[in-house]
């Protein structure tokens, strides 16, 4: 395990990780343009055209890139020594990641989904989630793996 464990991201880089798929993938969704970006998922014209709609996007899109900037600091900024702040936050992270890759399989074009998202790119920010949710199960597994009596540390990493 502890070869593996070379190959895994630490605290640090997995928060960054994140961070940097939170910021660019909503951050390109503004580069083309937000309601035009939503039109590849088939959402009907009547719905795009619609301000509330228009406004809970944006909102739903700034608060993504907010929540990946904090992600990111705090992986930046966490202290080596803080173990226990790390599985905390590992934890929190995976659990709400999960909920967020359920929602986004649930709307999605997929087997998984109810197909209020049409098209093949429904399924890419599910796809996207998924990989995030992964990376905090590994890290909730690796910084855990020290409660049986092993001191691990992958702060660095």
């Amino acid at each position: 395990m502890a070869t593996l464990t070379r190959f895994l991201p630490g605290f640090k880089a997995t928060c960054l990780t994140v961070c940097v798929m939170d910021v660019f993938l909503a951050g390109s969704l503004f580069a083309r343009g937000l309601m035009q970006s939503l039109a590849e998922f088939k959402v009907p014209a009547e719905i795009l055209a619609s301000p509330h709609y228009f406004d809970a996007m944006l909102w739903v899109y700034v608060h993504m890139i907010v929540i990946g900037l904090i992600i990111g600091c705090v992986g930046y900024y966490a202290d080596a020594a803080n173990l226990r702040l790390q599985k905390r936050l590992s934890v929190l992270l995976f659990v709400a990641h999960l909920f967020y890759t359920y929602l986004d399989f649930r709307s999605s074009d997929s087997a998984l989904g109810n197909g209020l998202y049409q098209g093949a790119t429904s399924v890419f920010p599910a796809v996207i989630g998924l990989v995030m949710t992964l990376l905090f199960l590994q890290l909730v597994i690796v910084l855990h793996r020290g409660d049986t009596g092993e001191t691990v540390s992958v702060i660095e990493q």
